[in-house]
């Protein structure tokens, strides 16, 4: 895409805004400050209309940040699974993902694993992390430090 516009994104925020799959919750960037807008069907009615119009009357101004997929996550798991060098352990862990209940299974199995739970930490964040940027770039935006 031509034309990318630098603006200072607070990627932690977007990549929590991204990693949020609460359908009782919805984010927007926006596209002038870089600033990340959170709505919650908890908050009180004034404060929500108050956001609400102020992102109708500038569509133009706040992008929806897309929540992650289940299918996203699953893919995640996969592609862990594949990097983990013990045998048993991607043994175990290939079994917990087939079939409902597959997220559950995976963090009961990695819980007796601590090392290798702190590392998909890390390679959780990393994947977040690229899917934050990919869309960043999708949408014309370099995110930049100031």
């Amino acid at each position: 895409m031509e034309g990318k516009r630098a603006l200072k994104v607070d990627m932690d925020g977007l990549c929590s805004a991204m990693d949020d799959s609460s359908y009782e919750h919805r984010y927007y960037l926006n596209l002038q400050t870089g600033e990340i807008v959170f709505i919650s069907d908890y908050m009180n009615d004034e404060e929500v209309g108050k956001l609400r119009d102020e992102i109708g009357e500038n569509p133009d101004r706040y992008k929806p940040i897309p929540r992650a997929e289940s299918y996203e996550g699953y893919e995640d798991m996969a592609d862990f699974i594949a990097t983990v060098e013990d045998e048993r352990l991607a043994e175990l862990l290939e079994v917990a993902i087939d079939g409902k209940g597959a997220f559950r299974r995976f963090k009961d199995v990695l819980a007796r694993y601590p090392d290798e739970r702190e590392r998909r930490f890390g390679f959780k964040d990393d994947k977040i992390m690229e899917r934050a940027i990919g869309w960043l770039e999708r949408i014309g935006i370099s995110p930049c430090e100031e």
